[in-house]
């Protein structure tokens, strides 16, 4: 069991005691402050910010020796963690939310809109204040252009502002649950005109810029495949293109769930780690330069994309030269590798 996992089920213990009974277990309660501290603080696993063995988190029953441990990192004076310059036109925001469901007219709703994020723009906090302040300053930022946005129903609009009004006390477990709803929700949206585009070049089959992927695990076999890579490779060498990973070739969004769970622990991070990884140590990190990868929601299905741009010189993959021709990856044979070069680097 990782930090992560310990912290979340200590909240899932203790969460009843922070909403209502707090009063009565002033001990339980200061300890859910030591949780509530470490998740909106830390930014990176304890190990490489601190250099602390996190999996001696198990032997105690609080956190309180790892608190003391950080303590010597924090140089802001705990009054400072709670700055007044945020708190109190933060509030006022929450409460102008509240009524932002009586106004059905859009043209009323679009003008609350702006008069609130007047007040957003007089939010100041210190320089050293907790990391939490400034991811909030964030999405509530990101949150205006949801709500200002006309194609966005009115109910989704309401969700989203109710999901806000959780995220009052920021001593709470539900404050953060609420906010990682919130954060989702946003991205969704942010994501919206990329999950059209990239659903128009799915409907459009494999081409000469397009490749689908259904894994980048051999089904029969269980083991790696890199006929992901090679695509990359080829895109690399001739043209942009894109190489979809969760796509069949049959244009059947089948996303990356199943996979991902059986070699990647049901991390996306760590899988796309892993492949960003493979291209960057075939390519001595050139790759880096000339390819992104990026994850979307389709049909409830994740999937992942990378996006290859033509390289400005040769790239090959274990020794050997690939190129995309007619919809199809092929290897350049050695005696046509000078005139590809020729064809497509002069």
């Amino acid at each position: 069991m990782d930090l992560n996992t310990y912290i979340t089920n200590k909240f899932k213990n203790f969460n009843e005691f922070l909403e209502t009974h707090w009063h009565d277990y002033p001990n339980s309660y200061k300890e859910i402050q030591t949780l509530l501290f470490f998740q909106s603080y830390t930014t990176k696993e304890l190990s490489e910010k601190f250099e602390i063995n996190i999996y001696q988190s198990l032997k105690y029953s609080t956190l309180k020796h790892y608190f003391q441990k950080i303590e010597k990192y924090i140089d802001t004076p705990p009054k400072q963690l709670f700055p007044a310059s945020f708190h109190r036109p933060y509030e006022h925001i929450l409460n102008e939310f509240k009524y932002l469901s009586f106004y059905q007219e859009p043209f009323e709703f679009q003008k609350k809109i702006i008069r609130i994020k007047e007040t957003f723009n007089k939010i100041s906090i210190p320089i050293h204040s907790h990391e939490i302040y400034s991811e909030i300053l964030k999405v509530l930022n990101q949150s205006f252009d949801f709500l200002a946005d006309s194609d966005v129903s009115i109910e989704h609009k309401i969700k989203l502002i109710y999901q806000w009004q959780n995220i009052h006390n920021l001593e709470t477990v539900v404050a953060y649950t609420s906010l990682e709803k919130i954060k989702t929700t946003l991205q969704h949206y942010q994501q919206k005109p990329h999950i059209d585009y990239y659903l128009n070049l799915i409907h459009l089959g494999e081409n000469q810029r397009v490749e689908f992927k259904e894994r980048t695990t051999d089904l029969l076999t269980n083991r790696k495949s890199d006929k992901w890579a090679k695509a990359c490779f080829a895109f690399m060498n001739t043209r942009n293109g894109y190489v979809f990973i969760g796509v069949s070739d049959d244009l059947k969004i089948v996303g990356i769930e199943q996979e991902m769970q059986d070699f990647f622990n049901n991390s996306l991070d760590l899988m796309k780690r892993s492949l960003i990884d493979k291209l960057a140590h075939e390519s001595h990190k050139i790759s880096n330069i000339y390819s992104t990868l990026e994850d979307i929601q389709i049909h409830g299905k994740t999937i992942l994309v990378f996006k290859c741009n033509k390289a400005d010189r040769p790239l090959y993959y274990k020794g050997e030269l690939f190129m995309r021709t007619n919809a199809q990856t092929t290897r350049v044979p050695p005696e046509l590798i000078e005139s590809f070069r020729e064809a497509f680097y002069c």
